[in-house]
């Protein structure tokens, strides 16, 4: 992979951009790997195999800091996030591999079609979100061979999205961690620590494929994230979750909406 080291100012915004970022993505799970990809690409002009790349290594230090953080809470269910893991360590190879076989304009529209097709699972989750933090939480079922099996089919299903689109996979872990029965806060946690798999193995993919890396863009764009990624969990603890949940749930799938048509228009 070679590595550029291009500079002008608007990149001065990108720490700003990756500490909020990682601040909403470590409260409500996830990587940030779909916002980063649409910003790289729509307002830096960044070519999208290569905006791929520099959102899963932007990823990975957020989310170092939010699974630290969220295991000191408590949130985090290591067997089932190690499985979840290693399986997405698989499909990240595979749809690193696959997106280099595509043009960049051809996989920004196929991260558009993503996009939009994420939105009902997205309006799903966030209603069991809010049902279970209305009730009582869960407690965790034991691993049988039915949720094991569970487990390997969503972390691969995720790990080829993190590979292919550079995204966190969020929506296929998160889903899956759901149909488990984990309690929301357990969700959240867990999910990140799942994402760290994605975007270990997604960004080894690309290197491994030859794809590029702007230095620059990674350090503005990483450095701010692990800001927002170590100050997300306490705020989790501290904060009405349920809502913010109303509020960003919202806000969240309107952006998805207006980020999957522009991919796929311009």
């Amino acid at each position: 992979m070679s590595i550029t080291f291009n500079f002008i100012p608007v990149y001065l915004w990108l720490p700003f951009i990756g500490a909020a970022i990682g601040l909403l993505v470590t409260v409500f799970g996830g990587g940030g790997g779909f916002f980063y990809v649409p910003i790289l690409t729509l307002l830096f002009h960044v070519p999208t195999q290569q905006a791929a790349a520099i959102s899963l290594a932007a990823t990975i230090p957020t989310v170092i800091v939010g699974s630290i953080e969220h295991n000191r809470k408590g949130n985090i269910n290591l067997p089932t996030g190690i499985i979840f893991g290693m399986a997405g360590l698989v499909g990240a190879f595979v749809g690193a591999y696959v997106s280099n076989l595509v043009s960049s304009a051809l996989l920004q529209k196929l991260f558009g079609a993503y996009a939009l097709a994420l939105v009902i699972p997205m309006i799903l989750t966030s209603r069991n979100r809010l049902k279970n933090l209305a009730g009582e939480a869960k407690k965790s079922q034991p691993l049988t061979s039915y949720r094991i099996m569970l487990c390997v089919f969503f972390g691969i299903l995720s790990g080829i999205m993190a590979g292919l689109f550079g995204t966190s996979g969020t929506a296929s872990i998160v889903a899956g961690l759901y149909i488990l029965g984990l309690p929301v806060t357990v969700v959240v946690g867990t999910s990140v620590l799942v994402v760290l798999f994605n975007a270990i193995s997604g960004f080894a993919g690309h290197l491994i494929v030859g794809g590029q890396l702007n230095l620059i863009l990674l350090l503005f764009l990483g450095g701010g994230s692990v800001i927002g990624g170590f100050l997300g969990p306490g705020i989790l603890a501290r904060i009405n979750v349920q809502t913010l949940e109303k509020v960003y749930g919202i806000l969240f799938i309107l952006l998805v909406i207006s980020f999957g048509i522009i991919m796929i228009l311009k």
